[in-house]
């Protein structure tokens, strides 16, 4: 449209009866009004963006942007129409240097979530000759009813179906209403046939209107892109993704994106059983391209040791994104923002950059609601045997076989994951009740309702600590060994190396589990108390507070 100009007009009232003064509310950080403001910004040079007020607050936030005001002496009438608001400022738009030709954008306030490129879109849709207005929309399907002159109620459709099979019907969002100026004064009218619509998803048509709206474009405007690198395997077992879920979890209202590793299908599997984004990366550079394509404000990485290179690479992809990484004992750790630590040691990693302990662990959001610690009885009825999602020293088989040696009869339940192994013991082989139970879906339950439990020295210890159940605990290998939570005051008795401790060590300790009920109600009294302050909730405001995310709210 060659010589045509365009105007972004702002009508905003000081005055509002829903939410009062809302127009400068502030929301995610700003007035409400400065929003649109900001997005008119993008598309036209500040001379062309017009907010008309009868507010001298309104006019000096305005201005602060380097928009043009319109202060109107007189309040707006509650009873005056948008479009006789912007047909009686016609004349300051001539006075600015607006002619018949040019486009009239008129931009409420009350729609923060517009984006620019709408704007651009509705702008784009004069280019056909015979378009008259344009104005944006969003779907509004939905089974009514109206009242009649009579006083009756009656539906307003003629078939009752669901509301997807409705005739396609819009409401007005109030984002933009857009004509000619010449045709506005003519008609006296924004909206003049023929009339075309701009389609707005749900998000971007909000309309504040109400308190509840505000919160709903809160919670919009203030959601993170967050990027989730972590993966499962038999060697790296399968805690790092039930943490990452738990995560996940608790981010949920944000936009979240799992990335996993190609040739690592474990994780793929495991998170193809959840509504949350997942996406495979062939190797590290794919990662770092994804994380800058995506514009990544937070990133979380848990796959054990970072180097200085990886680290670094996310910085030149996202250098304004803030990096956690968990369990971390590589060089890359002390270059991240921040370190959570459940249970190793990093003296290398200043205080300041770090959150460590179980009270901090993350759990699957199932261990949320579980009652915590119930009174368990004189004698074992239950011994529940778990040793991760992989199992890869067979430690499961020992426990069995321990049991059996010490002549234990209760019932024995062994929970496996997605990455172990059957079992080797069978029921002809023990004296005892055997299940065995594949990838567990309510495992708080499960550990609850056990009186001990055989585990090895991951984040399984956690778990049980949480539900108050003491356990007997044989690592995996030499890493776990280091870990600094499988200890008596978390309610574990911790044996050793699971492939080193002999056959009679093992047995004196499921022994003094099962027969000395003194002892294993300490052990179960620690467990309880390690477990009660944790929450994830607790956890995520924690990190979101030490890497400057304080003011993003958790709700």
């Amino acid at each position: 449209m060659e010589g045509v100009r365009e105007w972004v007009i702002i009508p905003a009232r000081g005055g509002s009866v829903g939410v009062p003064r809302k127009n400068l509310r502030i929301i995610a950080g700003k007035p409400l009004i400065c929003h649109v403001i900001d997005t008119a910004l993008q598309v036209l040079p500040r001379e062309r963006v017009v907010v008309v007020t009868d507010d001298t607050e309104i006019r000096s936030v305005a201005e602060s942007r380097g928009v043009v005001v319109v202060l109107e002496s007189f309040r707006t009438p509650p009873e005056e129409t948008l479009d006789e608001k912007v047909r009686r400022n016609l004349p300051e738009l001539r006075r600015l240097g607006a002619e018949d030709g040019d486009l009239v954008l008129t931009v409420q306030p009350t729609s923060p979530l517009l984006a620019a490129d709408t704007v651009r879109g509705a702008i784009g849709m004069f280019d056909d000759p015979g378009v008259k207005s344009v104005l944006t929309v969003a779907k509004d399907q939905h089974l009514r009813w109206r009242r009649e002159n009579d006083g009756a109620v009656r539906p307003a459709f003629a078939e009752r179906v669901n509301r997807q099979q409705l005739p396609l019907e819009y409401r007005e969002t109030g984002g933009v209403i857009a004509a000619r100026l010449l045709d506005i004064e003519r008609a006296g009218t924004r909206v003049i046939e023929p009339v075309r619509v701009l389609e707005l998803d749900a998000d971007e048509a909000v309309d504040i209107d109400s308190h509840a709206d505000l919160l709903v474009a809160t919670h919009l405007l203030s959601r993170m892109e967050v990027a989730i690198r972590v993966d499962a395997s038999t060697e790296l077992g399968m805690g790092h993704v039930y943490r990452m879920l738990a995560l996940a979890a608790e981010l949920a209202r944000h936009r979240v994106t799992i990335y996993v590793s190609e040739d690592a299908p474990l994780g793929r599997r495991f998170f193809a059983q959840y509504p949350y984004r997942t996406v495979r990366v062939a190797d590290q550079r794919e990662f770092l391209a994804r994380v800058r394509d995506s514009r990544a404000q937070l990133v979380v990485l848990d796959v054990l040791d970072t180097t200085v290179e990886q680290i670094r690479g996310i910085r030149s992809m996202a250098p304004e994104a803030k990096i956690v990484s968990f369990e971390d004992r590589g060089a890359g750790a002390e270059e991240v923002d921040l370190l959570v630590t459940e249970f190793i040691d990093t003296p290398e990693v200043p205080e300041e950059r770090k959150v460590s302990g179980i009270d901090f662990a993350l759990l699957a959001p199932s261990f949320e609601i579980e009652q915590h610690g119930r009174e368990r009885g004189e004698l074992v009825e239950n011994v529940l045997v778990l040793f991760g999602g992989t199992d890869p020293a067979g430690l499961a088989d020992r426990a069995l076989r321990s049991l059996a040696r010490v002549g234990y009869s209760g019932a024995v339940t062994v929970a496996r994951g997605l990455g172990a192994r059957a079992v080797e013991v069978t029921l002809a082989e023990v004296p005892y009740e055997l299940d065995v139970l594949e990838n567990v879906a309510n495992m708080p339950a499960l550990m609850a309702g056990a009186d001990v439990a055989f585990t090895s020295a991951g984040r399984t210890i956690i778990e049980l600590a949480s539900q108050g159940t003491p356990s007997i605990c044989l690592a995996q290998n030499d890493k776990e060994l280091t870990h600094t939570h499988a200890v008596a005051e978390n309610g574990v008795l911790a044996l050793g190396l699971g492939t080193e401790v002999d056959d009679a060590a093992l047995d004196a300790a499921t022994r003094l589990m099962l027969e000395d009920p003194g002892v294993r109600a300490r052990y179960a009294e620690s467990a309880r108390r390690a477990g009660a302050a944790r929450r994830n909730s607790r956890t995520l405001a924690e990190l979101l507070t030490r890497i400057g995310f304080e003011a993003i709210s958790v709700f």
